[in-house]
């Protein structure tokens, strides 16, 4: 789809996992280079691009400017077996967390290279990969120290409903947001 930006926002699924993987990875590499994240390094994010591109409804918008990549984001549902809120403080009730494979959808990834940004190349890619959803509403995961993003996914209807540190080593802590759509 040819954006008024001129971007060019392609959707990619489950099927297109293998052809998309390192343009994922290489974007990750560029973006988080220099941090100290403990996802950069590329073999500890390519485990979460594998695993988030496993699932059957895995769901990608890759935008690119003139063949150039710009930023993609990704996701899938949250299934009924899900673990997403149970690590969440304050806990959340049960009519909250509970989920039916169409409920929520979780937005794992959303990233955009440096010359793009500050340009709504973010919130293309976005809203692109949500339009056709079914789900009512979105979750993800933002680092609590990343003020400026929390401030940015707030501004766009996202509320903070509580804290999670995940269970891989060096983890941070980081603020679970959903959008009720």
């Amino acid at each position: 789809m040819k954006t008024n930006s001129g971007l060019d926002l392609r959707h990619c699924g489950h099927a297109h996992a293998t052809a998309i993987r390192e343009l994922l990875l290489d974007v990750h590499d560029e973006v988080y280079e220099g941090t100290d994240d403990p996802l950069a390094p590329r073999e500890a994010f390519a485990r979460f691009v594998d695993s988030w591109s496993g699932k059957e409804d895995f769901a990608c918008v890759v935008a690119y400017d003139r063949e150039q990549p710009v930023g993609y984001a990704y996701g899938a549902p949250l299934t009924p077996v899900t673990t997403w809120w149970k690590r969440v403080v304050p806990s959340l009730s049960a009519e909250f967390t509970a989920e039916t494979g169409a409920r929520t959808f979780a937005l794992s990834e959303l990233m955009v290279r440096a010359p793009w940004r500050g340009t709504g190349a973010s919130r293309l890619i976005h809203d692109e990969l949500l339009r056709a959803r079914i789900e009512n509403r979105v979750t993800l995961l933002v680092h609590v120290d990343h003020v400026k993003v929390r401030a940015l996914y707030e501004s766009w209807g996202y509320e903070a409903v509580g804290e999670v540190v995940p269970t891989f080593l060096g983890a941070p802590t980081l603020c679970a947001m959903v959008l009720a759509r």
